[in-house]
């Protein structure tokens, strides 16, 4: 069994805009925030902008945090069609070279983000429509490992009502929201779900 390394063609020329951000955009800067370590790089609002841009037109498959939909994996003939994957994980390698850290804080492109845009029905994907999403996975003794997650996601009528201890939350100080990594059934390690946005959050 042979294992083809090469980057598909198709996905080159996203490969080399994200080089040219890094080298143009981030590296350049790099070193100034991590001098002003507890400054908001304000260059990243103008990247995010672009990056929305690209990914609303279509104009470039991967490009930003748009997630994989569950329903999104092979055609009717048992093809991959769903090429996102690919283009995402090397487009943010390329993008790493230029400042890992930048990268992350960039306004709707980190994990909280992608996981509304894969998971969310259509009526949430419309309410979080351009809204800056944090991600909240990381709880006191066991870091970021989110088969671990002792917080839990209890249902009250129409609503969850989320009970547990986040320490960490990327890029929590700035985001429009949260989402909260909790756990539905707290005996069972397997049973593992994300819910999100407040203490309360509306069933569904």
């Amino acid at each position: 069994m042979a294992i083809n390394l090469e980057v598909p063609k198709k996905h080159r020329p996203l490969i080399e805009q994200a080089h040219q951000v890094a080298m143009n955009m981030l590296r350049p800067i790099s070193r100034k925030y991590d001098v002003a370590e507890h400054e908001y790089p304000k260059e990243l609002d103008m990247l995010a902008a672009m990056i929305d841009g690209l990914s609303e037109s279509g104009a470039s498959e991967g490009a930003g945090a748009a997630g994989v939909r569950r329903d999104a994996g092979a055609a009717d003939d048992g093809a991959v069609r769903n090429g996102s994957n690919m283009a995402s994980v090397t487009s943010i390698a390329e993008m790493c070279w230029g400042d890992v850290g930048l990268l992350l804080s960039m306004p709707r492109q980190g994990l909280g983000n992608s996981a509304i845009a894969s998971v969310a029905n259509e009526e949430q994907l419309e309410r979080f429509r351009g809204k800056w999403a944090s991600m909240a996975i990381t709880e006191p003794g066991f870091g970021s490992d989110s088969a671990a997650v002792s917080t839990t996601a209890v249902l009250d009528g129409d609503e969850y009502v989320i009970n547990g201890e986040k320490i960490f939350v990327t890029s929590g100080e700035r985001s429009d929201c949260v989402v909260v990594w909790a756990t539905l059934d707290k005996s069972s390690a397997a049973r593992r779900s994300s819910r999100s946005w407040s203490r309360r959050a509306r069933r569904g």
